[in-house]
């Protein structure tokens, strides 16, 4: 016989292992303040803390009950922003870049008012990693800005007389040094 065997033709070549049947993933359905219901993977749902806590605090549910978890603080177009956020940050666990350039694109895509209210709905369903997302991604919109932006942008309203305003920016005048003055966008 030769150094190098030829494989025996007439053995039975072995079995193809059994593929195993895709697992499906247990939903769960989120009900937005307007009504609207959103089915999930719970793996999804389960980032935000606000529904975990509900499945905590409602032990006796069972597996076959329909699986609804209000959420009356939350409307449609941010809770499906949220979902999205989530649904993604989910799927490229383990790959940190893809993650970084996903998030740093969803809040780019935002206009400051979505910013806004993604962050307030961030807070309500307590998805803590998407809120620092956000609040870095607003932090950044505001850099450099001038007073009058970031009070736009925050809604907040001047309760300094014009005598008062003067004089504190006089004694603080290198706060104002290379402030973009750029007019607030929503």
């Amino acid at each position: 016989m030769s150094a190098q065997q030829q494989p025996d033709s007439s053995a039975a070549a072995p079995a193809p292992a059994p593929t195993a049947a895709p697992e499906t993933k247990r939903k769960i359905t989120l009900k937005s303040a307007d009504g609207e219901l959103f089915s999930v993977d719970e793996d999804v749902a389960m980032e935000f803390a606000t529904v975990k806590r509900f499945f905590e605090d409602n032990t006796a549910l069972t597996d076959t009950e329909e699986r609804v978890v209000p959420l009356p603080n939350a409307h449609s177009k941010q809770l499906s922003m949220a979902i999205t956020f989530c649904s993604t940050v989910v799927e490229l666990k383990g790959n940190e870049a893809a993650r970084k350039i996903f998030e740093e694109s969803f809040v780019r895509e935002k206009s400051n008012s979505e910013l806004k209210g993604l962050i307030w709905v961030g807070n309500y369903l307590e998805v803590k990693h998407m809120l620092d997302v956000l609040s870095q991604g607003a932090a950044d919109r505001i850099k450099d800005k001038s007073v009058e932006y970031a009070r736009k942008f925050f809604g907040i309203e001047n309760d300094f007389t014009p005598e008062e305003e003067a004089r504190v920016r006089a004694e603080n005048e290198w706060a104002f040094l290379n402030v973009d003055e750029a007019e607030y966008v929503d």
